[in-house]
């Protein structure tokens, strides 16, 4: 022992000694259940002696230590901090203190700590984990800042109150390891030795069923039975045992095991040559193919805490060949529970890589040259707590375990989906409807029914808008749609048809960001009040001193004969305006003849003659009084629609269907009716001539 070591020693028996007989008495008995592992009973002796006048500084750092040796380190915090403060010499007080606060997500605090225990430091293997911990506290904040897209929830329906997890899917079964049941405490922990589990789905929900512990042949009653994993044939079972049922660091007999089926039964697990009687080895997993054998060891020659190895069969077929899988895989902390899924991709748990606290899940990624790299897999399936154990089911989804605190009881089994991998992109229209009455002010208009319709007619779905006047559609790429939108009630909208392609929304697989696979369609719609009102129809315009219908004028009196399809309950008056250029008389009659060739054309598309009039109203109505440029002049020779009535009682065939809005159950069925389909516009063509009924 060194002279410090003697020292120290010393000193703290004066202290001891000049405590009072109960808090001397309780902690000489916190001393010696804490030399035996049983940190447990020992932080409850230690916390005793403190409120009884025993030594502030050791009774602290004992209780820290407890916290710590018990996974618990987030409760440890508090102590270190009260054992540094009242004089404590121990540096490693000064490191985990540091860890502890890294635990509880205090970053920036513990990267100071780590700099005061590196100003007092001697031990020059916490020197270097301190160094790297400050490092891996720089790196961090791409851990918190990364984007994930994981959907994760507690299995409620498997765990229990006590620790629960390395869950392993086979033959269609969950095996995992547990406490729950337990007669026998651990005295390391407090809670209950561990056995595996089988749980049997039942197959009326999705996690219904039975645990059932594993036969005793597998589960002695005095030891820890824990990560069972299974040959690709089901006949050999590889799991962890501890004899003492000490499962964390400082414990030497928790080693490696095979059972073998054997007539239907498992076989008494045997020790593994491959497992290191004073060397702590646990978490062993199979490689995809089964040829290879990870698991997690502290034995000698390894980076520092627990490393992960891998066996692979020898000459005469047993395990063997144990080999350091090295960097970038270990580190000076402990790395442990390997998982290798069928596509070769590697992940396992570390806490000496960059963590948000305790253990992370970590993936293992390759660069375009080939270099390996660890990659933290981010919250929220990570946390400040312990993360690990993870089992992939399928390239999205699986299970893992943590201890945080919203879980159901000590270490939990989660379920998790990776919804970055699901990059098929989703399409909806985000739509807002307005109203208008007078076709300049627009208001939200909340109640629209918004009916979505494809190429063949069909209705595929029918929405109402929000009272902020907000609906959504949902559609498909590459497609072409009908939007047909109106509004009954009072006060009632005119029913209006929209053309909708997704055609230039389509979003390229590789343009998907991961996660981000919702592609919203802005889209707004406007009906006006279905009321006499008139309104201009846009672009249709005529050469001047001429009655012809152009090609850009007929394109617009379609969206006319639209409007009438929709709404086969009201009647027009469509007239026509010239400039103010001319003869009053002449104009008034070029103005009919005008509006006599659009009604002619609509007419023609087959609306009924008898919904719709034909009106030259001349010179006598400009938009522009005195207008002197050709715009202006233009902008008088205008087409309006009015409409003249609205039907109260009218016959409305729709698709072989009649129905009389004169009846209440008529009203209420004409308000699911679906327009016929209107007429493609005839685009751009070359001529379109319309006799002129006064032409000479």
């Amino acid at each position: 022992m060194k002279k410090t070591g003697i020292l120290s020693v010393l000193i703290l028996s004066v202290i001891v000694s000049s405590c009072s007989p109960s808090a001397k008495r309780l902690f000489s008995r916190g001393q010696e259940r804490y030399e035996q592992e049983e940190f447990e009973y020992a932080k409850e002796d230690f916390k005793q002696a403190l409120a009884k006048g025993g030594p502030r500084a050791e009774s602290n750092y004992y209780i820290a230590e407890a916290y710590r040796k018990s996974n618990r380190i987030h409760d440890a915090e508090s102590y270190y901090k009260d054992a540094i403060d009242a004089g404590i010499k121990d540096e490693e007080a000064y490191f985990y203190y540091a860890k502890a606060m890294t635990a509880n997500g205090k970053y920036e605090n513990a990267k100071e700590q780590y700099r005061k225990f590196l100003k007092i430091a001697s031990n020059f293997d916490l020197i270097d984990r301190a160094k790297a911990e400050i490092e891996n506290l720089k790196l961090l904040s791409d851990v918190t800042k990364k984007k994930t897209w994981y959907d994760i929830r507690n299995l409620e329906e498997l765990n229990s109150e006590g620790a629960d997890y390395a869950p392993v899917l086979f033959n269609n079964s969950l095996f995992f390891t547990s406490s729950r049941g337990s007669e026998k405490v651990y005295g390391g922990t407090g809670t209950g030795f561990t056995d595996i589990y089988e749980f049997i789905f039942d197959g009326v929900e999705k996690y219904s069923g039975q645990a059932k512990r594993l036969p005793k042949s597998i589960n002695s009653e005095n030891a820890h039975e824990a990560c069972a994993v299974f040959s690709k044939d089901g006949r050999t079972m590889y799991l962890t045992r501890s004899n003492t049922g000490k499962k964390k660091e400082g414990s030497h007999d928790v080693n490696l095991y095979m059972s073998k089926m054997v007539k239907g039964e498992w076989s008494e697990p045997v020790m593994m040559k491959i497992s290191d009687e004073e060397a702590w080895d646990s978490t062993p997993m199979l490689s995809a193919d089964g040829k290879t054998l990870y698991f997690a060891s502290n034995r000698e020659g390894g980076m520092g805490g627990t490393d992960l190895y891998k066996a692979t069969r020898d000459s005469t077929g047993d395990w063997g060949n144990v080999e350091n899988l090295g960097a970038p895989f270990n580190t000076s902390g402990n790395e442990m529970f390997p998982f290798e899924y069928e596509d070769g991709t590697f992940y396992f748990s570390s806490d000496g890589h960059p963590t948000l606290g305790g253990l992370d899940v970590f993936v293992v990624t390759e660069d375009e040259e080939g270099e390996l790299a660890v990659e933290n897999m981010g919250s929220p399936l990570n946390s400040t707590y312990d993360d690990f154990g993870i089992f992939k089911t399928d390239s999205i989804s699986g299970f893992y375990c943590s201890n945080r605190p919203d879980g159901k009881g000590d270490d939990d089994i989660y379920e998790f989906v990776d919804k970055s991998r699901v990059r098929i992109a989703i399409y909806s229209i985000d739509g807002t409807a307005f109203g208008t009455e007078d076709e300049i002010e627009e208001h939200i208009l909340a109640g629209a029914t918004i009916r979505l319709i494809d190429d063949n007619g069909d209705t595929l779905s029918v929405v109402k808008s929000d009272p902020e006047g907000k609906f959504e559609l949902p559609v498909e790429p590459e497609k072409n749609y009908r939007i047909v939108a109106d509004k009954p009630g009072e006060p009632a909208y005119l029913r209006k048809s929209f053309e909708l392609s997704t055609k230039d929304e389509t979003v390229a697989f590789e343009d998907l960001e991961p996660g981000d696979n919702e592609i919203k369609i802005p889209f707004s719609l406007t009906l006006m009040a279905k009321k006499k009102i008139k309104f201009v129809v846009d672009n249709i315009y005529y050469d001047y001193d001429k009655a012809n219908i152009k090609p850009s004028a007929a394109k617009e009196l379609d969206k006319i004969v639209a409007f009438l399809d929709d709404n086969r309950d009201i009647t027009i008056e469509l007239s026509s305006h010239t400039d103010e250029r001319g003869d009053a008389e002449y104009n008034r009659k070029l103005s009919q003849r005008r509006a006599d060739s659009a009604v002619a054309y609509i007419i023609k598309q087959g609306i009924e003659s008898e919904r719709i009039t034909a009106m030259g109203y001349g010179k006598s109505q400009p938009l522009i009084v005195g207008a002197k440029t050709e715009e202006e002049h233009q902008k008088n020779r205008r087409t309006e629609v009015k409409i003249t009535g609205i039907l109260e009682d009218v016959e409305i065939d729709y698709k072989g269907e009649s129905f009389n809005k004169s009846k209440p159950e008529d009203q209420i069925a004409t308000e699911e009716l679906i327009p016929e389909e209107e007429e493609e516009s005839i685009g751009e063509i070359e001529e379109v001539e319309v006799e002129d009924p006064e032409k000479e």
